[in-house]
């Protein structure tokens, strides 16, 4: 339907697609800034303004796609990220950002305490600015802010963030951009923690990836390697496992990934840049109460800093250089659209 049709039955297009901001109050999330976002499609999800413009939340026709941890939202005032106090605040969801300084285990590094998972993540964003304009016969929806990451004598990263989609999309696009503002080079580690929860992520769910080589985190990912696709129904005291995954990419770097429930007709998928985020990283949880499966591109392993320092691994960004990265996070919904992503699958492979 064009637009003038779709005027036509509507008086305001808030009636179908909409960005709607709002504060949580009560309970850890208090004051928490966030934006609702429909997109008239049945694509809805949740940007948490005071957490780097992060996807809390991400439903198709009522249906939740993402995996929520057990603590919740929780406000950066009240995060704790020493030692593993970071587990009763971490922030799950559809995606959170983990960087720019660490990603993975905590360390001390010229004197700077380097968080798990990196600072990121607890940033509110600033200018946040939200639009909604027709392109042609689209409605596009927009919402865009910048996270600052700096520190007296240190860095002074800066990540502008724009998050768009449209009425006639399934999916969202992340588009970011990091920029080094100091004047020395700096180390830069950068992660999309993408969290597939259920009902998606079931017992009869399968996990598509374009791997070229996997490497395990520890020993306990090694024993089920070979297993790394192979999901379950939540097990109890099941230990989570790590892998990272090298993909075979298209030749502009395209690629991807999917998690498919067959019997849902459903499934989830990223599609990215391997020329920028090189690394696909899985954390597979299949304990019961934690469960979910993780599919992150990623700068770098999830080992921390100085095991990337060590291996002489990790990145860095010159003065005034920028690193751009585009995500998309979008839904297959029915057996054509889930043929038409394995199709993809096959010819990266």
């Amino acid at each position: 339907m064009d637009r003038k049709e779709l005027l036509k039955r509507v008086g305001h297009m808030s009636q179908l697609a909409s960005i709607q901001p709002f504060t949580y109050t009560g309970g850890k999330a208090e004051g928490v800034k966030a934006h609702q976002v429909a997109n008239g499609t049945g694509l809805e999800f949740t940007v948490l303004e005071s957490k780097c413009l992060d996807i809390i939340s991400m439903k198709y026709k009522g249906m939740n796609l993402n995996f929520l941890p057990k603590s919740g939202i929780v406000a950066p005032g009240l995060a704790d990220m020493n030692g593993t106090e970071f587990m009763r605040s971490i922030s799950g969801g559809m995606l959170y950002t983990c960087g720019l300084r660490n990603v993975g285990t905590a360390a001390v590094d010229n004197g700077l305490n380097q968080v798990f998972h990196g600072n990121l993540k607890n940033t509110p964003a600033e200018k946040v600015s939200a639009t909604t304009e027709w392109v042609g016969d689209d409605y596009v929806l927009k919402l865009s802010g910048e996270m600052r990451e700096a520190a007296i004598f240190n860095e002074n990263l800066v990540l502008k963030r724009t998050i768009t989609t449209q009425t006639s999309a399934k999916s969202l696009l992340v588009h970011d951009v990091v920029e080094n503002q100091g004047f020395e080079e700096q180390s830069l580690m950068l992660l999309y923690h993408v969290n597939v929860g259920y009902p998606i992520l079931d017992d009869e769910a399968r996990l598509l990836i374009p791997t070229s080589r996997t490497v395990a985190r520890d020993p306990l990912s090694q024993e089920g390697i070979d297993a790394y696709a192979q999901l379950s129904a939540p097990i109890d005291g099941y230990t989570e496992q790590v892998f990272k995954h090298e993909t075979v990419n298209q030749r502009d770097g395209k690629t991807g990934a999917a998690v498919i429930n067959d019997r849902l007709g459903i499934g989830v998928y990223i599609k990215y840049n391997a020329d920028a985020l090189p690394n696909l990283i899985e954390w597979k949880s299949m304990r019961s109460g934690d469960y979910a499966l993780g599919i992150m591109p990623s700068t770098c392993f999830v080992m921390g800093r100085t095991y990337e320092k060590e291996h002489g691994t990790l990145k860095t960004i010159a003065p005034f250089a920028t690193l751009e990265v585009e995500l998309e996070i979008g839904v297959l919904d029915g057996a054509q659209e889930i043929a038409d992503f394995e199709a993809f699958m096959r010819e990266l492979l």
